[in-house]
């Protein structure tokens, strides 16, 4: 195994970890040296790929960001308010339920809160898909659906016993029936 193959291996395996200990510790009772601990390795050798907590957190939500960015760009080409929110919904729930561990970061929590660059691109981004469903100047009512059907992390934690599928298709249903489409 090549030197930069074992680097992307070792970084993921951090990722991953960080992932799993964000789940069943929280973000705040987490250190880089949990991460280490769990990994088996020296703090350096997580320090040496993430400087930071934060930058951890800032990669696990990265992909998610740049695929929500994506399903917005889709679903902007949609015609049709219904078809619109479908798709998005869709996306959206796909992403969640496959990131299931990350789900108690939600907007809401303060780990996520605190970090100023994933704040502003979840804000962006809510403010895309409130354009998308309901136009330039949504009511508070249609902002107040959006931020409750996206920050699904309470309904995944009280239904634990659902295989993906099935969770899926409560996610997309209350979604739907929230955001009155």
């Amino acid at each position: 195994m090549t030197r930069a193959a074992q680097a992307e291996r070792t970084r993921a395996q951090i990722l991953t970890t960080a992932r799993g200990l964000f789940a069943t510790r929280g973000y705040d009772a987490t250190s880089l040296q949990t991460i280490a601990d769990e990994m088996d390795v020296t703090k350096a050798n997580v320090y040496y790929y993430f400087r930071t907590k934060s930058a951890i957190l800032e990669a696990l939500l990265d992909n998610t960001i740049a695929f929500f960015g994506t399903l917005m760009e889709e679903t902007a080409k949609i015609r049709g308010r219904r078809a619109r929110a479908e798709h998005l919904v869709a996306g959206f729930v796909d992403q969640v339920v496959a990131n299931r561990a990350l789900s108690p970061l939600g907007q809401t929590d303060p780990s996520v809160r605190r970090n100023e660059r994933i704040n502003a691109e979840l804000a962006r981004l809510a403010t895309t898909a409130m354009g998308l469903l309901y136009g330039d100047e949504p009511t508070d009512d249609q902002r107040a659906a959006w931020f409750l059907a996206s920050d699904v992390g309470p309904v995944i934690a009280g239904l634990p016993h659902l295989t993906d599928d099935e969770l899926r298709e409560v996610l997309r249903r209350l979604c739907l029936r929230v955001l009155k489409v």
